[in-house]
């Protein structure tokens, strides 16, 4: 079975570029448009959560909603972001990893194929 990968992110161009390298590796994902639903991740399951901080860091909001929560903070999830803080927001909110946007596609990858190793 292949492994689940869902994203949360807003921005078209960026979710293109994200869903067209899970598909070309050969993992299953669903992309999150809508406003965030913790039920959308119980449903679905996924191995891995790639979730993009936003404005007013949302993403770390939603971060820490699905680390606090006992039947999702097992999931691992890579926090993107442009904003130069990264770093102290992936570990105030609890990720197992970041990216910064821009990001190197082959380097994404990599930090994907780690993370789902290690969980």
């Amino acid at each position: 079975m292949k492994e689940r990968v869902l994203v949360i992110d807003k921005d078209p161009a960026i979710i293109d570029v994200i869903t067209f390298m899970l598909k070309d590796e050969g993992y299953d994902f669903l992309v999150s448009q809508k406003p965030f639903d913790l039920q959308e991740v119980r449903d679905y399951k996924p191995a891995l959560i790639l979730l993009h901080n936003g404005l007013n860091n949302e993403g770390s909001l939603i971060c820490k909603s699905i680390k606090g929560s006992l039947d999702t903070k097992h999931i691992p999830v890579i926090i993107s972001s442009t904003g130069n803080d990264l770093p102290k927001i992936a570990e105030e909110s609890c990720a197992e990893g970041h990216i910064q946007k821009p990001f190197d596609i082959e380097d994404f990858l990599e930090l994907i194929r780690k993370t789902l190793v290690i969980s």
